[in-house]
């Protein structure tokens, strides 16, 4: 079988038409047409700037200025140690605290005699036993209760500590600020035992001036009450 040659055919492929890009010749109209371009940009930023709505950032806040900065501490140690309102507080838990132990003992006594009796019977074979098993019952309910009155006078006792510590707290702030409002402090530091001041010279001290004020007026309240009571 006779094979023919190929042929190669080759097309001849029309060159692309490459303008080349004109040169603007009129440079009045090419200067106009930057202009509005700039101008264009330009209230496109102006529409950013005012109408889009601001962040209020801590970075678009200018910082305050303070002039003459001064500085004062308190020793709260020596506060809570002679500040009367405290020494009151400290003999009034103290008592809450002795009454409630006293509640607690003597439902802990009433069941040992309680027990001690069911000992006594139940050793002499004075129960049948449906009575033993009846004052087993009994004992068994009770000893749960002072577990329970236990766990409810600790509770009882522990928010009674925690609100009066902060009464005691917000009296001494509060008196601080009053205090505050003729020295004009800038910062008013608190020194104590193990707390973050390390050091503040002596100069700086107010512990005196605070505790003499709470002592004065916690003095005008009893005053105060003691007046009322009379009244009454």
């Amino acid at each position: 079988m006779n094979e023919e040659p190929i042929k190669e055919i080759q097309e001849e492929i029309p060159a692309e038409n490459k303008e080349t890009p004109k040169k603007c010749c009129d440079k009045k109209q090419c200067t106009l047409t930057t202009i509005s371009i700039l101008a264009l940009v330009g209230v496109i930023v102006l529409f950013v700037l005012f109408f889009l709505p601001k962040k209020n950032t801590i970075e678009n806040t200018p910082p305050k200025s303070i002039d003459n900065v001064t500085f004062a501490f308190v020793n709260t140690d020596t506060i809570w140690e002679k500040y009367d309102f405290v020494l009151d507080v400290q003999v009034d838990l103290a008592n809450l605290e002795k009454i409630y132990q006293n509640q607690y003992a003597t439902a802990v006594s009433n069941f040992q005699k309680e027990y001690n009796d069911y000992l006594k019977k139940g050793t002499a074979g004075l129960l049948s036993l449906n009575e033993q098993k009846a004052t087993e019952e009994k004992l068994t309910k009770k000893q749960q209760g002072i577990s329970e009155m236990e766990a409810q006078l600790s509770q009882k006792l522990m928010e009674a500590k925690t609100a009066k510590n902060q009464e005691v707290h917000d009296t001494i702030v509060h008196h601080i600020a009053r205090y505050n409002k003729s020295k004009n402090y800038t910062f008013i530091f608190e020194k104590s035992f193990g707390g973050g001041l390390l050091f503040a010279n002596e100069a700086l001290d107010i512990t005196n001036d605070i505790l003499t004020g709470l002592n004065k007026e916690y003095e005008e309240i009893n005053k105060a009450k003691k007046a009322e009571a009379t009244k009454e």
